[in-house]
């Protein structure tokens, strides 16, 4: 169990240091004038881009205009930029000597939005704080 407990720990931190990277990466191209979006299509037909850091609804639409059409002419300078286009810097976390297959199943299991923080802190032995800073 000690070899499972300490991959999930890894694991952890490395989405810690991901996530501190895509802040960084975040600052920096907000500082230099830069507008972080997220969004697109919502349906087969809809579509709807937002202000990544506010949540304000920048367009939204289901009239047959294409949204990157749309996009371009809301953003003709070219400042905003999409969350799913910046990059987080991931390192794999190291294997402590767990099968592959299983590292995969301890990883779903830390990403389920269904697995409580509890449920992960008491099994790594963290407080739930930390695993909420990781997760």
């Amino acid at each position: 169990m000690d070899l499972v407990q300490e991959y999930v720990r890894r694991y952890l931190v490395a989405q810690r240091e991901a996530e501190r990277s895509l802040a960084d990466a975040i600052d920096k191209l907000q500082a230099s004038g830069h507008r972080i979006i997220d969004g697109g299509l919502t349906g087969q037909t809809t579509w709807e881009y937002t202000d990544w850091h506010t949540g304000e609804v920048i367009a939204s639409g289901d009239d047959g205009t294409r949204d990157d059409e749309v996009l371009a002419a809301l953003d003709p300078d070219q400042v905003f930029i999409h969350i799913g286009d910046i990059a987080r810097q991931w390192v794999e976390p190291d294997n402590p000597g767990i099968p592959h297959s299983l590292a995969g199943a301890l990883e779903d299991w830390v990403d389920l939005l269904s697995t409580p923080d509890e449920d992960i802190a008491r099994f790594v032995g963290w407080s739930v704080v930390d695993v909420e800073a990781a997760r």
